[in-house]
Order: structure tokens, then C-alpha cells, then sequence
């Protein structure tokens, strides 16, 4: 979805290729709707961490909501995505992947830290974008 609006609820989306269909399903990070993760968390091949990089007083809540995600399951491959890397004032990767303490989380599973933007207007993917989805789909399709 090409907005810079936070996820309000659920979205869910089929995305089908020649090799596969994957099923993603993007649940909100409100307080109301964080009951619904280790809900769905069971049944997740991979999971993607979405995280604002310009709003440096919600990272200590993120980083502690991913090591509660994780903490039971140490295999399961992890993309964060440090978003809205264009805005002034963003962290950068290294910060914040110092800021969710990402090495932290274990040595035995995939972990990957993307930046990401998305054109203000939304009438472009940027590269970053692109590459996640790749990095996304080839992911996927190892864990099958």
C-alpha cells in the first residue's frame, strides 16, 4: 500500500507469482490491535517489522514489543523496515538498529534491516521498497 497514513486495523493481501501465493496479513501497531499479534504469530513464516525511523520517542516501545514477539520463537526470520527514511531528522540504519537492539534477538534466525520510504505522493516504489519485496519473496519461498 503506497501511504505514509499508520495501518488502522487489518489489511490483508493475496499476492501470487509463477512460484507461489503469498497471504500477508498487516496488523496495526496501536495498543488495541497489539492483542491480535502473538495471535496470528504461530502460523507466520516470516515476520515483518514495520517501524517509523523519524519518531525517536515510540523506539523503546517498538524494540520491546519485537523481543516480545520473537522471544518464543528463535528461528523465525525477521525484516524490519526502518520507514520514512527521507524525513529530516530520521534515524539512520545503524541507529535504528542500535535503538531496537537487534542484536539482541539471536544468532539463529534471518534477520534483515531495511530503510524504506515511500514517494509523498505515492506514485512510486522507491528502490528500498523494491528491494524488500524481493528480499520478501525469496524469503518466502525458503521457507516453504
Amino acid at each position: 500500500k503506497r501511504s505514509l497514513a499508520p495501518t488502522e486495523g487489518f489489511n490483508a493481501v493475496c499476492i501470487a507469482t509463477e512460484e507461489s501465493q503469498m497471504e500477508f496479513l498487516e496488523i496495526g501497531g496501536s495498543e488495541s490491535l497489539r492483542s491480535y499479534w502473538k495471535m496470528y504469530l504461530p502460523q507466520v513464516l516470516l515476520l515483518i517489522y514495520v517501524v517509523d525511523s523519524a519518531d525517536h520517542a515510540r523506539l523503546p516501545v517498538a524494540k520491546q514489543l519485537l523481543h516480545q514477539l520473537v522471544e518464543n520463537n528463535s528461528t523465525l526470520p525477521v525484516v524490519v523496515l526502518a520507514h520514512k527514511q527521507d524525513l529530516e531528522g530520521a534515524y539512520c540504519i545503524t541507529d535504528i538498529h542500535d535503538a531496537l537492539a537487534l542484536s539482541d534477538i539471536g544468532d539463529k534466525r534471518k534477520m534483515f534491516l531495511i530503510g524504506t520510504h515511500v514517494a509523498e505522493d505515492g506514485s512510486e516504489i522507491s528502490s528500498s521498497m523494491k528491494d524488500a519485496k524481493e528480499l520478501i519473496a525469496e524469503l518466502f519461498l525458503e521457507m516453504q
